[in-house]
């Protein structure tokens, strides 16, 4: 065989190798989540190891799911190539020898790999970690332990930030001011984020983090705020919106809901969302208030809403919400609608004729009078029999609204899940125990919160329901006897259930294909 061939052979070769891993890659991809079948790959040969090796590490903290692991930290520690400030913090921690950082390079550069950073893992982990590892005498001290605990994490971001080429998903959490600050740990020409798609903040996050992120992130796609923003972080919040390009997903609330509505939605905020009126298609607000906003025409401004919340927020009252009457609504997907003093059941009714048989997800309360809610749903039985999931608040003795429920349900083919919420608890009007007969049966999940069955009606509605759930729950102020013995009988009677969970005001009944 000639020299050229014999280079064409390998050539070949080589290019048929790459593609392998390419197809690996791809394969390897549906893996991301499972911890234990990547690590399963990359024992089988070198080339798999290499195309499972980068998945594994792209966001390690969160597939550790916070609990202590020496051997990451420890791999961690072995990419510092300033080993002389590491053996300063070791020492200071008195590590017992068994854990102390390697001598010999790693095989691969691991910091590199990581793609999905959340802060709030990666601390928890070091404090664990430190807890099952540090000496008791170090430990013992609980001020020193907390400034070394610190002052690790902050090294290991440092590397991190430094080593990392590009971030895709960045959850940013400093815990209190002392902790993990992004700013810092940033050094030089360090453009790591810059090609950042997904933030999301939480915790007692820096002012400072988001103006040098509005200075080099302009490529965001979701920025998802669910903390409270301070009157000089709004500016920077308005500041970092204004410079992306592509932002397609906002939300400002609090997770987990608090009972404060201190996030104060601004009319800068809202012009500036307007800015990404030809990509932004996701707009969430909770627990957000509203009384410095006039009317809120800047939304309507954008063009491609598919997901519209504004739950459970306050300065917003049927007037307001009637400046969203020229917003296009043709692609929406997914309306939640929670505001005081309310709004009205014809601009609810406007957004859901508009938006074209497309919902997919609709959550309703506030609807001004409540007794218009039979329009409603009058509405949502031509408009939306594409609704997979459905939540609405029934206002007991409404038997008009509860018959029209029972005509929407009964062309709801596609609905998954349904809660029913009760208001105006007295006693029971509507015979609750027809709405069995009328339940979809794909329905998976179903949840009445403050039910006003009685036990009879209960039991009557359990008998009489043909549909094969997943989750069936009831809230109630007060469990009857009763009512537990019918829940108990109808468990007993199908072998399908296998989980029953109560609670003073909770009761939830689990089938065995339940995830």
């Amino acid at each position: 065989m000639s020299q050229a061939s014999t280079i064409s052979t390998i050539t070949s070769f080589s290019e048929n190798m790459f593609l392998v891993e390419e197809c690996l890659s791809r394969i390897f991809e549906f893996l991301w989540n499972d911890k234990n079948s990547l690590h399963n790959c990359l024992l089988v040969c070198r080339s798999w190891c290499r195309v499972a090796i980068p998945l594994l590490w792209r966001e390690p903290f969160i597939l550790l799911k916070e609990k202590p692991n020496e051997y990451l930290l420890r791999t961690y520690i072995s990419c510092f190539e300033d080993q002389i400030q590491w053996s300063f913090v070791q020492n200071w921690m008195l590590f017992p020898t068994t854990i102390t950082s390697p001598s010999h390079p790693t095989l691969f550069d691991y910091p590199s790999f990581l793609r999905q950073l959340d802060l709030r893992s990666m601390f928890s982990l070091i404090n664990a970690w430190f807890v099952k590892t540090a000496s008791n005498e170090v430990q013992r001290r609980f001020r020193e332990s907390e400034i070394c605990i610190i002052l690790i994490a902050n090294k290991l971001l440092e590397l991190l930030l430094s080593r990392c080429p590009a971030l895709d998903t960045l959850i940013l959490w400093s815990g209190t001011p002392d902790y993990i600050t992004l700013t810092q740990a940033m050094s030089g020409n360090n453009t790591c984020i810059s090609r950042l798609s997904t933030l999301q903040i939480e915790g007692n996050y820096h002012d400072l983090d988001l103006c040098t992120l509005s200075q080099q992130c302009f490529h965001l796609k979701k920025l998802l705020v669910d903390v409270e923003v301070t009157y000089y972080g709004m500016n920077m919040l308005i500041n970092l919106i204004q410079v992306q390009h592509n932002l397609k997903h906002f939300r400002l609330g609090f997770r987990p809901e608090n009972n404060g509505f201190t996030n104060h939605v601004t009319p800068r905020l809202l012009t500036s969302l307007a800015s990404q009126t030809k990509t932004l298609h996701t707009v969430e607000f909770n627990r957000c208030n509203f009384l410095e906003c006039d009317d809120l025409k800047e939304l309507a401004k954008c063009e491609n809403i598919r997901h519209l919340i504004l739950w459970k927020c306050v300065g917003i009252g049927p007037d307001k919400m009637r400046t969203l009457q020229n917003t296009n609504f043709s692609k929406l997907k997914r309306l939640e609608i929670y505001v005081h003093p309310g709004i009205s059941a014809d601009m609810v009714i406007k957004i859901i004729r508009e938006s074209n048989n497309q919902l997919q997800s609709l959550r309703l309360a506030g609807i001004t009078p409540q007794s218009d809610l039979l329009k409603v749903l009058a509405v949502m039985t031509i408009h939306c029999q594409h609704l997979t999931d459905c939540r609405l608040v029934l206002k007991d003795g409404d038997s008009n609204a509860f018959n029209a429920l029972l005509s929407f349900l009964d062309v709801s083919n596609k609905l998954e899940i349904l809660y029913i919420t009760f208001t105006d608890r007295a006693y029971p009007i509507c015979k609750y125990e027809e709405m069995a007969k009328h339940l979809p049966t794909g329905l998976h999940e179903l949840v009445f919160r403050d039910f006003l069955f009685t036990p009879q009606s209960l039991e009557a509605f359990l008998e009489n329901m043909n549909t094969s759930f997943q989750s069936l729950s009831f809230s109630k102020r007060y469990f009857s006897p009763a009512h537990i013995d019918a829940i108990i009988r109808y468990v007993k009677k199908n072998s399908n259930l296998f989980r029953l969970m109560k609670h003073s005001r909770y009761m939830s009944i689990k089938s065995r294909s339940a995830p």
